[in-house]
C-alpha cells in the first residue's frame, strides 16, 4: 500500500474558496486606504497654512503691533509688510484688490511648499476688498476647498460634494 501525500481536489477548492471570501470582505477596507491619504494629504496643507498665518501674526505682535496704513520711512503706497505680505489691523495678511492677491498670500507663507497654481482654480476673494475679506482655494484632483479669512487668521477645510 502507497500512502499519498498532498491535497485533494476538494481541499485545494475549499481553501481557494475561503481566499476569495477574505479577500472579498478585506478588500473595501484596504482599497479605503488611497481616500484617507488624501484626505491626510489636505488636512496637513490646512495646519501648514494655519501655522504660517499664526508665526505671521506673531511677527506682527513682536513687532510691536505696527499700523497697517502707516507710509512714513516704508515703501510702497500701502504702507509697512512682513514678509513681503502687507497685514491688516489685527495682524493677519490682508487682501487687496490689486495690490496683494489670494495667490500672493499662499506663495508668501508657504513658498517651499509642493502645492502648485496647477493644484487648485484661480482663487477667488470674496469681501469688500478692504476688510473681512476671504480667499477660497478650489483643488483641482480632491473634492475640498481651503479657506483664509483675513479678519481673524482663520484657516478651514472643507469637502465638496
Amino acid at each position: 500500500m502507497q500512502l499519498q501525500k498532498g491535497f485533494t481536489l476538494i481541499e485545494l477548492v475549499v481553501v481557494i474558496v475561503l481566499l476569495a471570501i477574505i479577500s472579498v470582505t478585506a478588500a473595501p477596507r484596504f482599497l479605503n486606504v488611497q481616500d484617507d491619504a488624501k484626505e491626510s494629504t489636505y488636512l496637513s496643507l490646512k495646519g501648514s497654512f494655519h501655522s504660517a498665518v499664526e508665526l505671521f501674526h506673531s511677527k506682527w505682535l513682536v513687532d510691536g503691533e505696527p499700523d497697517p496704513n502707516v507710509t512714513e520711512g516704508r515703501e510702497g503706497d500701502w504702507g509697512y509688510t512682513i514678509y513681503n505680505l502687507h497685514f491688516n489691523e489685527t495682524g493677519y495678511p490682508r487682501i487687496i484688490d490689486t495690490v496683494q492677491s489670494c495667490d500672493d498670500i499662499l506663495e508668501n507663507l508657504l513658498p517651499a511648499s509642493s502645492l502648485t497654481e496647477d493644484d487648485y482654480e484661480k482663487p477667488t476673494a470674496s469681501g469688500d476688498g478692504l476688510g473681512g475679506n476671504k480667499c477660497t482655494y478650489k483643488f483641482i484632483d480632491a473634492p475640498y476647498t481651503l479657506t483664509y479669512s483675513e479678519t481673524n487668521g482663520e484657516v478651514t477645510l472643507a469637502k465638496r460634494s
